[in-house]
């Protein structure tokens, strides 16, 4: 039985337009329209549930939160997509889709399977974070991406495993 991914945030929408619910989530990216929720204008743990329940009951305030645009204005996007268990075979369609496009510029670390980095048909970069120098190594990682996308480049961040579990996707 498929397990919901409830740890995912409500705004992510997938690639392929699947549903978050029932699909695995390798590759995503952030929904382009602003989202508008209504929350409460009393909070729903008050130990005063019974006192003031009229003003408990006032019109509920919005929030509005914009997601970032899906490119920068020169081109320019990065994906977050995750390696699975490290067998080719396992990943998704959408992120074999991504891997061989030849014009990504790929970054991913050390610990991805060399099988996974063979169908790399574009540029890689692997970071060598290793114990003791991961500072250093994110700092290259996070050099790499604003090159990329200085370059009007579609960046690929490619981890381990599922990213949102992993890699605080």
């Amino acid at each position: 039985r498929p397990r919901r991914s409830s740890h995912l945030p409500r705004h992510t929408a997938y690639l392929d337009g699947a549903d978050a619910g029932t699909h695995s989530p390798s590759v995503v990216r952030s929904a382009p329209s602003p989202i508008i929720k209504n929350t409460p204008s009393a909070d729903p743990g008050s130990k005063n549930k019974n006192k003031n329940n009229a003003e408990q009951q006032k019109e509920p305030s919005q929030i509005i939160i914009n997601h970032p645009p899906k490119s920068l204005p020169n081109g320019g996007r990065i994906t977050l997509v995750g390696s699975g268990p490290g067998d080719p075979n396992l990943l998704t369609v959408a992120a074999y889709n991504i891997l061989s496009d030849p014009d990504n510029l790929v970054i991913a670390d050390r610990l991805v399977s060399s099988e996974i980095l063979d169908l790399i048909k574009g540029e890689v970069r692997v970071a060598n974070k290793v114990p003791g120098c991961q500072h250093r190594a994110q700092d290259e990682i996070y050099e790499w991406c604003r090159e990329g996308l200085g370059q009007g480049r579609h960046v690929v961040r490619l981890k381990i495993g599922d990213p949102f579990v992993f890699g605080r996707g």
